[in-house]
């Protein structure tokens, strides 16, 4: 008899020991059914291994030559940095429970050098911010560093207590960032830096300020031990790898989509290179710049949505460091500016003598930046780190530019919301078509990042076996 799927099964047949193997717990219960993922990313593996746990026959898909999606560790350089999914939360309890049982290990990040400021080509050591003339902020104002000014959020948040942060009644009082910054009382200079380096908004007018609470209701739930981040030894990437390697189908590369087409009883996947896969459901995994690419039967309305969600714009320079040039100067080796640069984060390679050094640039300041071809964007930001700090150019190199934007099977880092357009927009781009199913950190409903991911594979498999059961 086919047992009722609910969550609470799930979990208990798909999370507790998945290396157990096909024989034994709720694999046998169910009739093999094939489901093609597209997609090796976190939300596609992770769906793959609780659809394979419970009897089905898994086929994941992936255009690039990798398994992870923007999970992406930079294994060619010296530390092994981080291109993208830097950090694993320590709440982050699917990706920490996938971990410990594949073996992968994990460990607490070196950690980020103290970080200066450039303020209108001012420098402000760290101890001298809050009375540094060059510190625009005013007096109540001042003892807050510009990358915590955003926590202040904090004192009005609605999402401390629940994480329903898409709830239709809290979206209906949503509005920009910058018009709520403003309505809170946030003096405009501290405006001002908040957007000059936002990870979360592209531009303040674009943003939901419930999106920023979201983040910041996440971080404030938090304290003590449980601020603490992991990550994997030997690079983040070790994960979606060691999970690509539990299933029995091993996930075929370098085949990007086409199309999906479905009928009543199968779907079709057509690959660029001309083969079809037939199978009984789907489940698209990908961003939804890349998702617009491919041929799908879907409503004009939700095939017109997957092109009114922006993604954030990210542009990493990795840069390796010889020797610590910021010592004689007295800097702490670490920066935010309000400048072309952005932030600028180093950290000690283990083991060695030598540093880890990441040129990160958010929002529309990269748009001059990613139209540029990969050769003049590296030597821009490459002159304007020189001169800032003249010292370091004899003893940095450059490792690696990563634009996000520019990567076709990306189209951004990560999935921003427009004020109020998460109310509608996220169930929307959820909810399965047919016999078509989504997945993908753009879809999860109660985390963010790494741990959103996994969460909305999760729920997707979930939904497959429901219809197929």
């Amino acid at each position: 008899m086919t047992p009722t799927l609910t969550r609470r099964h799930l979990l208990q047949g798909s999370l507790a020991g998945l290396t157990a193997g096909m024989s034994g717990g709720c694999a046998r219960h169910l009739p093999s059914r094939r489901v093609v993922i597209v997609g090796a990313g976190l939300s596609g593996l992770n769906a793959a291994l609780i659809l394979e746990r419970w009897g089905f026959d898994p086929q994941v898909v992936e255009a690039q030559e990798r398994v992870g999606g923007r999970l992406w560790t930079l294994d060619h350089l010296p530390g092994s940095p981080e291109g993208g999914g830097n950090v694993m939360g320590s709440h982050y309890g699917r990706i920490l429970k996938m971990a410990h049982d594949l073996g992968v290990p994990l460990r607490s990040p070196p950690r980020t050098l103290p970080t200066d400021y450039f303020i209108g080509n001012q420098r402000i050591p760290r101890d001298d911010w809050a009375s540094a003339p060059a510190n625009p902020l005013p007096d109540a104002w001042r003892n807050t560093p510009p990358s915590r000014l955003m926590g202040k959020l904090n004192a009005s948040n609605p999402l401390l207590k629940t994480r329903a942060w898409h709830d239709p009644a809290l979206m209906a009082t949503d509005q920009s960032a910058l018009s709520g910054l403003r309505a809170l009382g946030f003096p405009e200079t501290a405006i001002t830096l908040i957007g000059t380096n936002n990870s979360y908004g592209n531009n303040l007018a674009d943003t939901s300020l419930m999106s920023l609470y979201r983040v910041m209701g996440e971080f404030g739930r938090l304290s003590g031990p449980a601020l603490a981040v992991r990550e994997a030894t030997q690079g983040n990437m070790r994960l979606p790898e060691a999970m690509a390697g539990q299933l029995a189908r091993p996930v075929e590369m370098g085949e990007p989509v086409t199309a999906v087409h479905q009928s009543s009883t199968e779907t079709r996947v057509t690959l660029a290179s001309g083969k079809v896969l037939n199978a009984d459901a789907v489940i698209m995994t990908l961003p939804l710049p890349a998702l617009q690419q491919i041929d799908m039967d879907l409503p004009r309305a939700r095939a017109n949505l997957l092109g009114e969600v922006d993604y954030h714009k990210v542009i990493q320079l990795h840069c390796i460091v010889e020797a610590p040039f910021w010592e004689n100067a007295g800097w702490g080796g670490s920066w935010w500016t309000d400048s072309l640069l952005g932030r600028i984060f180093t950290r000690p390679i283990p083991g060695t003598a030598r540093y880890n050094m990441t040129v990160w640039i958010n929002g529309d300041d990269c748009d001059e930046l990613n139209i540029l071809n990969e050769t003049a964007c590296t030597d821009t930001i490459s002159r304007a780190l020189w001169d800032l700090m003249p010292d370091a150019r004899e003893v940095t190199s450059v490792g690696q530019l990563v634009r996000w934007s520019n990567d076709p099977h990306a189209g951004g880092a990560w999935a921003l919301w427009r004020p109020g357009q998460a109310a509608t927009a996220h169930p929307a781009l959820r909810a399965p078509a047919g016999r078509v199913f989504f997945a993908g950190e753009h879809t999860a409903e109660s985390y963010r990042g790494m741990e959103g991911a996994m969460e909305s594979g999760e729920r997707a498999a979930l939904e497959v076996m429901r219809l197929l059961a």
